[in-house]
């Protein structure tokens, strides 16, 4: 029962990433810079991500923990891109009941 509902030693852990990006950027450049997030950062890790354009939920794309060497790989892709502002990544947490928490879990680079 505890692997199907995903607690104790089956856990999943996740994260949280906002992302501040230029405000010229347009439709296209967008567009551009959203793809290449999906395949370079995340499919290329096995990673999933849920959101929108400013921010959103990481975790592994089978069952399983992102790490913090994942979010290490995340917050290095972003960082180096020109097209972002800011990064925030949350801690790691429970991807199936997370706590409720406002933004003072995010974590700011840049």
């Amino acid at each position: 029962m505890r692997k199907k509902l995903r607690l104790g030693e089956f856990q999943q852990l996740g994260f949280e990433v906002s992302i501040a990006l230029k405000p010229e950027l347009g439709v296209d450049a967008l567009d551009h810079f959203l793809d290449e997030f999906i395949v370079d950062a995340i499919e290329r890790n096995n990673l999933a991500f849920g959101g929108g354009t400013d921010s959103g939920f990481i975790t592994t794309w089978k069952r399983g923990s992102t790490s913090e060497a994942h979010r290490t790989i995340v917050e290095h892709w972003l960082t180096q891109r020109h097209e972002v502002v800011s990064v925030k990544l949350g801690p790691l947490v429970d991807a199936w009941y997370p706590k409720p928490q406002g933004n003072e879990g995010l974590f700011e680079s840049r």
